[in-house]
């Protein structure tokens, strides 16, 4: 994508989200894109609703859609132990996971709808009642391996790992028999969940996923 068409991109996006998102506004850097301003938002989970707002600073990569954008929450509300990188970004998932839902809707309105207000409801639902609403992932190479045992439905860390080594390869045989040691043919075990895993980013970023989660042994996911 042309600078000139990044530029029109990111526009026509903003415009969309601040018809939802008013008091948010979109800066050039002379570099770049970013977003800063009160993000609010009103959600339910369980039968607990929680209406809230947060100062918040986006940093829009050249590259977008093609990377996604980081989030940063600026009044430091959002202690430093609660899924957040050293540099003070929000971690929002694990890569592939944050792939998944930003895929749904490649816009910054969906960037904020799938991926950060989620972030933000579930710190305040856990302020408010001790636990997080959608469960908890750990970080680094165990979180990925507890993402992929959930994304396809395994309890075996060491299976999930397989498949995990697979993506890493880039390649997709259907006829395969599934890593994840059923027997069965990849196209008629994993295999679904395989081509969209592998169809939501890049092989590099696999890669990166398979070398955390070598560092790992054989603890199982959580329950």
């Amino acid at each position: 994508m042309t600078r000139v068409a990044h530029e029109d991109l990111v526009k026509k996006q903003f415009q969309e989200l601040q018809t939802k998102h008013q008091y948010l506004q979109l800066h050039d850097t002379g570099k770049g894109y970013t977003i800063s301003g009160h993000l609010t938002f009103r959600s339910e989970y369980a039968g607990i609703e929680i209406q809230d707002g947060f100062s918040i600073f986006i940093e829009i990569p050249a590259r977008y859609p093609d990377a996604i954008p980081t989030v940063k929450e600026m009044a430091g509300r959002i202690p430093n132990n609660f899924h957040k990188f050293d540099n003070d970004v929000l971690c929002l998932g694990t890569p592939t996971d944050q792939w998944i839902k930003f895929n749904q809707s490649k816009t910054l309105l969906g960037f904020i709808e799938n991926l950060v207000v989620p972030h933000l409801f579930s710190f305040c639902f856990k302020e408010k009642t001790g636990r997080m609403p959608f469960g908890e992932r750990s970080h680094g190479g165990l979180g990925i391996l507890e993402f992929y045992c959930e994304y396809f439905e395994l309890k075996d860390f060491e299976a999930a790992r397989k498949l995990l080594k697979l993506l890493a390869t880039g390649s997709y045989r259907r006829e395969k028999t599934c890593p994840c040691g059923s027997g069965r043919r990849l196209r008629s075990c994993h295999g679904k969940k395989f081509l969209e895993a592998m169809k939501s980013q890049e092989v590099s970023t696999f890669k990166g996923e398979y070398k955390q989660a070598l560092s790992l042994g054989t603890k199982k996911p959580r329950n």
